[in-house]
This record gives C-alpha cells, sequence and structure tokens, in this order.
C-alpha cells in the first residue's frame, strides 16, 4: 500500500487549513491509507517548529517539521515511510480491497478458447429434449 504526507506550507496558514480537506479526500478514496503530516518551509523561520499543530496529533499520525529547501529531515521523512510500508507489506491490514486483488491474482481466468469448447450446444439439448 502507498503512503501518503500531506504537506502544508507553515509560511501559508490556507494550506494547514487545506489539510482537514486533503485527509478527507485521501480516506474517502483510500479508505485507512497510511499517512504523515509534514510541515515544510521551516527555513524560513526556524522559530516555527517549537509550535504545535493540532491536525496530527489529533488524529495520531506522525508529524515532522522539514525544509525543502535546505534538505533538513527530508530524508528522515522518507525514511519514515519507506519504513511504515515495509512494516505493512510484512503485516498487511484487512481490506476488502486486498481480499479482491488477492482473489483475482489467486484465480485462473479461462481463455477464450477454453470457454468456448465447455458451452453448450444448443441443437444437442434440442435433440435431448425430443
Amino acid at each position: 500500500m502507498v503512503h501518503t504526507a500531506p504537506v502544508f506550507d507553515v509560511t501559508r496558514k490556507v494550506t494547514y487549513k487545506n489539510l482537514e480537506l486533503w485527509y478527507k479526500e485521501l480516506q474517502e478514496y483510500c479508505k485507512g491509507i497510511p499517512c504523515f503530516v509534514v510541515a515544510n518551509k521551516i527555513d524560513v523561520d526556524y522559530k516555527v517548529t517549537s509550535k504545535t499543530f493540532n491536525f496530527a496529533s489529533k488524529r495520531r499520525l506522525p508529524f515532522q517539521f522539514v525544509s525543502a529547501s535546505d534538505g533538513t529531515n527530508v530524508v528522515k521523512v522518507f525514511h519514515a515511510a519507506i519504513m511504515a510500508g515495509l512494516q505493512q507489506k510484512d503485516a498487511p491490514p484487512d481490506d476488502y480491497f486486498s481480499e479482491v486483488m488477492n482473489l483475482l491474482n489467486d484465480t485462473p481466468l479461462k481463455d477464450d478458447d477454453e470457454s468456448k469448447g465447455e458451452e453448450e450446444d444448443p441443437k444437442k439439448s434440442e435433440e435431448e429434449d425430443e
């Protein structure tokens, strides 16, 4: 399963407010998708790292301050996402989508030629009825 990292810009409050909408959409289209919340552009003012952002804590989501500009914590976020992905691969959650995909992967599909040979001959069934 893919992990997502909704990123907001600490210099633009509107992006923080949009986290709610983005998270809701993620859950609507990919229910239960693992998320990491990322606060970007801390290089503009490192004092922002002393602030508390409740969005992630209220939802018990991992949270990290980063700077894409100077690279602060970027590798750390990617490493955490990769580790979470590997952990989920080793112990995947039970969900309907996974069950369907496993069923499709385990069930051989019939070839068109095979299925034609198995179709009932309408003339034969008419003869049997007489």
